[in-house]
């Protein structure tokens, strides 16, 4: 007869937060609705140069009615919107071309997913999808100016998704505080400290699960590195972004006292301090729309 282990399982309760997380994390017992289903096929139409037609994209999107509807209001914003109102999918991809149709999904996808009814997490997903919008839109228009015209859009979906191990992590915690067993008290400084430590690590490994490409997954893991690639343009814009949200702050408290122009991200980009005033500016509108379509 064999003998028996005398590893029994560790009570729940007597396990780390961050042991629960890991936990959650690798099981595979929670579905995360960090990504739409939708929305991550219809990146993976750009990724495999497939030859869908426009058609086809307008009917991928239309098996999500709630993902559509906010689509089109959000191409009918006055931030994306034209001179003329689109009223259907199919009108949208004409007047905004495919690639920025299918950005504009994943952002409403992640609009949708920003939320929470934990009070003590509901602040943080606000502030989360805000840092997220702005670091989009404002890696794009680097992208841009910095003579990455052709890579924009990948710049602006790697803004959207830099930070998606903070929303990852906040799902999971708020599934854990819903587990009365645990009787965990989500405090601000807890709050904090599981997200700094954290959410790069989660979010390169979501991507990796995903099947994201390895550019997003890098940018996931490496956009607080101490150390990073000069040869690697949208994680250096990224970066850039992500300490002027600090600056402004974003989704946090700001830091006024800090200045752009001297950053190594800055230097690498070659980006002087008229060119950096204007992209604040330029940010003013941006953060004003993101608190706009949270409220909506």
């Amino acid at each position: 007869m064999p003998a028996q282990s005398t590893d029994s399982p560790k009570p729940s309760q007597h396990k780390s937060i961050k042991e629960l997380i890991e936990e959650q994390f690798v099981s595979g017992g929670l579905k995360l609705p960090v990504f739409n289903p939708v929305a991550l096929e219809l990146r993976q139409v750009l990724q495999t140069e497939n030859t869908m037609s426009m058609k086809g994209i307008a009917d991928l999107i239309m098996k999500d009615q709630s993902l559509a509807s906010h689509l089109l209001r959000l191409a009918n914003s006055s931030f994306y919107g034209g001179l003329k109102r689109v009223d259907t999918i199919s009108a949208a991809l004409v007047r905004l071309g495919m690639e920025r149709v299918i950005n504009l999904a994943m952002v409403t996808s992640q609009l949708l997913a920003h939320t929470s009814k934990v009070d003590s997490i509901a602040p943080y997903m606000s502030a989360l999808w805000s840092r997220s919008f702005v670091c989009a839109n404002g890696g794009r228009w680097l992208a841009c100016e910095t003579g990455y015209d052709d890579r924009a859009e990948e710049a602006f979906l790697a803004g959207l998704l830099h930070d998606i191990g903070e929303l990852s992590l906040l799902k999971m915690l708020e599934k854990l505080s819903k587990d009365q067993s645990l009787s965990l008290a989500l405090t601000d400084s807890l709050l904090n400290e599981i997200l700094d430590t954290l959410h790069t690590d989660i979010g390169y490994r979501l991507m990796v699960k995903w099947q994201l490409p390895e550019v997003y997954a890098r940018i996931a893991r490496d956009h607080h590195a101490e150390r990073f690639d000069e040869n690697d343009p949208l994680l250096i814009i990224i970066r850039l972004m992500d300490i002027l949200c600090r600056k402004l702050g974003v989704g946090q408290a700001a830091d006024p006292e800090i200045e752009l122009a001297a950053t190594p991200e800055a230097q690498v980009l070659g980006l002087k301090d008229i060119k950096l005033a204007e992209l604040e500016v330029l940010m003013e509108d941006v953060i004003a729309e993101s608190n706009t379509l949270l409220s909506s």
